[in-house]
């Protein structure tokens, strides 16, 4: 079977611009699209053409930030701004390599020291100026529609924030990649400013957030498993294993040729190709054999 066979089975789509999505939320009603001509500028709290604030925490690894922002830079969405809140030891090199991008949509903060992770987060947004918010993870990929199709469901919905309802994992390092299991994916999450919650003071459990906005409001999840790469890059927050019970899970994985053709096909629109030769010289690793029993029974 070949991979866009494959990628069908499990309805997935691939992204263009005419890209096709599924919307799920809990209530049928908030997920009735708008009459687009009637969801105009003086629609209450839905401006025609919202400014975005796509929010970045960083500890600074350039190697890392350079991809994330190169996605930032390839958005189809024009009226956007990127904040980049960097902990104090990273603060000079992430300007100098904001400052030889000469954007003028990307505002760099340096936090102070002792904040926490979730303590960063609601930096950037008090330093954002956007109506809609979107998280923006500095070792993440995410397709040039990836904000054009959600501020598209957040405009035109009764729904205030957004997530996929699928990702893609994906370990470059492993040759290994899997369409995820359905659940709300917090690093994905695009809302309206005005409904999102204060981050806890932690270092991790990021997605109380989210569960937050799905207890309290309207949200929706969008099924579009490849407008992002959830990426294991060996420095992401969550330790190995929490990738690993992730691929464990997934609905179909891609592995050998099958992961090849897979980043082939995606490295049309994504730098993913750059990304895993650079991710490949710093580490490279087999799939250890206390996993692979698990992929074979999972995926047969």
């Amino acid at each position: 079977m070949s991979v866009h066979s494959k990628l069908r089975s499990f309805s997935v789509n691939l992204v263009s611009e005419r890209t096709a999505f599924r919307i799920y939320a809990r209530d049928p009603d908030s997920v009735r699209v708008r009459d687009p001509e009637a969801d105009s500028s003086s629609s209450p709290g839905r401006p025609a053409n919202p400014l975005v604030s796509c929010l970045m925490v960083t500890r600074g690894n350039i190697e890392l930030l350079k991809y994330s922002f190169a996605c930032y830079r390839r958005q189809t969405y024009a009226n956007r701004e990127l904040v980049i809140v960097a902990e104090p030891e990273a603060g000079e090199k992430v300007r100098a390599f904001i400052a030889l991008q000469k954007s003028s949509n990307v505002a760099v903060c340096v936090a102070p020291p002792g904040l926490t992770l979730g303590d960063h987060r609601n930096l950037a947004v008090a330093r954002s100026r956007g109506t809609i918010l979107a998280t923006w993870d500095d070792d993440d990929l995410s397709d040039p529609l990836r904000l054009e199709v959600a501020v598209q469901v957040l405009r035109r919905t009764d729904n205030r924030a957004a997530v996929l309802s699928r990702l893609l994992l994906w370990w470059p390092q492993r040759k290994l990649a899997a369409i995820s299991t359905r659940r709300p994916w917090e690093g994905t999450m695009v809302a309206w400013r005005n409904y999102l919650p204060i981050y806890p003071s932690k270092t991790r459990d990021e997605d109380v957030v989210t569960q937050v906005l799905f207890r309290t409001h309207r949200c929706v999840a969008i099924d579009s498993p490849l407008l992002y790469l959830y990426v294991v890059t060996g420095r992401n927050t969550s330790d190995v294993s929490h990738f690993e019970s992730h691929f464990s899970r997934a609905e179909c994985c891609f592995e050998g040729d099958e992961f090849d053709e897979l980043s082939r096909i995606l490295s049309r629109r994504l730098p993913l190709l750059d990304y895993a030769a650079a991710l490949n010289e710093k580490h490279i690793a087999e799939i250890p054999r206390w996993i692979r029993p698990q992929i074979d029974n999972h995926f047969g």
